[in-house]
């Protein structure tokens, strides 16, 4: 009898051994990023939230911009955390600032400003995961290197950077 009482209470009564699944990310703790005029960190990576998606820590920097681009296999969700910044998505511009966001789907050409000279710290949310990816292929290029054409186009196709031309 007490082998079964003993089979019943593993199946039932015991909470089942399972691979930790959560992460905790703290700010003080995460490998930063400085990018001329970006400085970013990686908060939750893709291997981190099971490829479901990447989480950036960033500040731009003052006169910070991105032309019209957009991406084919992934969208993007940014939080104001604070500053200001301008975003023109599917034609549509906007001014943010702390507390608003804008979530971007795929395919659809966006840019961005950051106005008025004073710095903007914003959360990214990229969807499926994998940013971590286009951060480490940049690293492997030096300063000189990444303002090569050739090297440029290829990069903006392994990371899903669509620059639209504008007429």
């Amino acid at each position: 009898m007490l082998p079964v009482i003993l089979a019943v209470l593993a199946a039932y009564g015991a909470a089942p051994q399972q691979e930790k699944r959560h992460h905790f990310s703290f700010a003080d703790k995460r490998e930063a990023y400085d990018r001329q005029e970006v400085v970013f960190a990686v908060a939750v990576s893709s291997p981190q939230s099971e490829g479901r998606y990447t989480i950036l820590d960033e500040i731009w920097k003052p006169r910070f911009s991105v032309s019209p681009h957009y991406h084919a296999t992934h969208c993007e969700t940014f939080y104001v955390v604070s500053g200001e910044v301008e975003w023109t998505v599917g034609g549509e511009s906007h001014r943010l600032k702390a507390g608003d966001a804008v979530y971007i789907p795929p395919n659809t050409v966006h840019s961005v400003r950051v106005p008025d000279g004073k710095n903007l710290h914003t959360l990214m949310i990229y969807t499926p995961g994998g940013y971590e990816e286009h951060i480490e292929r940049g690293r492997a290029y030096s300063d000189k290197q990444l303002k090569d054409a050739k090297i440029l186009d290829q990069l903006r196709r392994l990371n899903d950077f669509h620059p639209v031309v504008q007429k």
